[in-house]
């Protein structure tokens, strides 16, 4: 698997949002490119070489057997086992995508400051996906919609069954 492949796993077991909402396979926004650079910048100047850990240690948990549940492996990737800044960079991941923003937090955990990536990365934000929602002043419906009762399904947006 490479770089990317892992970051889209990891990503979508940390968000709970399907690898194939993240990274569809027409993507003409692309912002997992504009994500693991960045993630991968900022985890390793927290701490050198964390990023590389964190992607291998989830492709060591992805290829167990008899398979792990998604479950099972956020769970490991998020336990307090693997160090606080192990768990913090998988945090601000899930930060991340739902914010499209990149999360500062100080030692103390005091208040989390942040800082947006870019507008499209803060109009693709996870969060109005969550909320059924768009940021104001970027919609893709028409005029009136909001009329309307929404049609879709959280599962809809999430790719992922509400049984689940």
């Amino acid at each position: 698997m490479s770089k990317m492949d892992d970051f889209i796993g990891l990503s979508a077991v940390l968000t709970g949002f399907a690898e194939s909402k993240l990274a569809p396979q027409i993507d003409p926004i692309d912002i997992k490119s504009e994500y693991l650079p960045l993630w991968q910048e900022k985890v390793d100047e927290q701490s050198n070489g964390l990023s590389s850990k964190i992607l291998a240690t989830y492709s060591d948990l992805k290829s167990v057997q008899p398979p792990l549940s998604d479950q099972k492996i956020g769970e490991a990737m998020l336990s307090e086992r693997n160090g606080a800044d192990f768990t913090m960079a998988c945090r601000q991941l899930i930060y991340l995508w739902y914010m499209g923003a990149w999360p500062s937090v100080p030692k103390d955990n005091s208040r989390t400051d942040f800082t947006i990536v870019s507008s499209k990365a803060y109009s693709t934000g996870l969060v109005w996906q969550v909320m059924q929602a768009h940021p104001m002043g970027d919609s893709n419906e028409r005029y009136g919609y909001w009329a309307e009762k929404p049609s879709a399904t959280l599962s809809d947006f999430t790719g992922h069954s509400s049984e689940q």
